[in-house]
């Protein structure tokens, strides 16, 4: 298969990966981290391993903030297009998309082990640096506070660890299987 030819798969693969994040789930339990370098390693242009994963956090956000969530947003009147906590998300996704520019340009299990870790940290340090940050947060704008934030997040962060696995596991290993299965009937026609 041409590069030209796995762009299309690798983003039907993305858009349902971001889909899950609609379906009910454990608090932090989404694609998002795995959808992430999954594009960084597949995408020929690097460029949209890291726009992607925004635009399709930002569509999914639509229908959680305006559904699911939207009881966390009284204070604003009609559709919800837009929350602060969505810059550092997008920011932590544009962190782990480069890091998977970097770590995944050679595919295999250990620097996929260790690229899903560091999106994980990454993801994980920037989003509670936000929650920390916000004006409404409760923690005390100093190193004390930031070190609670983090603390108390740490529960959640093993949630997002086991679902960044997991969702790597079915991203990587469907798309190779998927790979397999296109290489050998165009093979089988040949």
């Amino acid at each position: 298969m041409n590069p030209n030819q796995t762009t299309f798969p690798v983003l039907l693969f993305m858009a349902v990966a971001a889909i899950a994040r609609i379906v009910p789930h454990m608090p932090n339990f989404a694609p998002v981290e795995g959808l992430t370098l999954f594009g960084a390693a597949y995408l020929k242009r690097k460029e949209l391993a890291a726009i992607l994963p925004i635009v399709l956090l930002y569509l999914t956000d639509l229908v959680i903030n305006n559904t699911i969530m939207r009881p966390f947003y009284p204070e604003s009147k009609g559709f919800i297009w837009f929350s602060n906590y969505m810059i550092y998300s997008w920011s932590a996704m544009i962190l782990i998309a480069i890091l998977g520019a970097f770590t995944l340009q050679k595919i295999s299990f250990h620097r996929i082990v260790g690229a899903t870790l560091g999106a994980s940290i990454i993801f994980f340090l920037v989003s509670n640096f936000g929650v920390w940050l916000h004006a409404t947060s409760f923690y005390t704008k100093d190193f004390a506070g930031l070190m609670t934030c983090y603390i108390a997040a740490v529960p959640f962060f093993k949630t997002s660890l086991i679902s960044s696995f997991l969702f790597i596991a079915i991203l990587f290993g469907g798309y190779e299987i998927f790979l397999r299965l296109v290489v050998r009937n165009a093979a089988a026609k040949h």
